[in-house]
């Protein structure tokens, strides 16, 4: 039999894990720079990208990859960080092309979609966490019922 108060303090936490600390989300956070001193080992780029080695912090307004390349399609740059247009379209990508570069800037709106891959099983997971939370409650609050 649980105490009357366990499913209270379930819920409370339950709540606390479906909201992100200070109105953010979480996104990776790196660069990279084939002719840079500093930036030569490439764990940035969509090819060499790898999740359990990068840096994340919390945005205010989301996440963002850039691809810079010049004329003759060289990368220039790339880097992941945190958004810092808040007029782009989530899970959008912008091409714009100058006299010498070429840059690509992806945006989007939930924790962690900056990766290679934009992955979507954490779209989905994250859309099934609250459902899969008051599904849990629902059954906590039948068991405290029956006792």
């Amino acid at each position: 039999m649980a105490a009357p108060w366990a499913w209270w303090a379930w819920l409370l936490l339950t709540l606390a894990a479906l909201v992100t600390p200070g109105g953010g989300v979480e996104c990776f956070v790196c660069s990279y720079s084939p002719r840079s001193n500093s930036t030569r080992l490439d764990g940035c780029t969509k090819a060499n990208f790898t999740e359990d080695r990068i840096e994340t912090r919390s945005c205010p307004l989301g996440c963002e990859s850039v691809a810079i390349y010049d004329l003759n399609d060289e990368l220039e740059s790339y880097h992941r960080n945190c958004a810092t247009d808040d007029s782009l379209t989530p899970d959008t990508c912008i091409n714009t092309t100058s006299i010498i570069l070429k840059r690509e800037v992806c945006f989007c709106d939930w924790s962690y979609c900056n990766t290679a891959s934009r992955a979507a099983p954490l779209v989905a997971a994250r859309a099934w966490a609250p459902l899969a939370s008051l599904v849990a409650l629902a059954g906590a609050l039948r068991a405290c019922a029956s006792v």
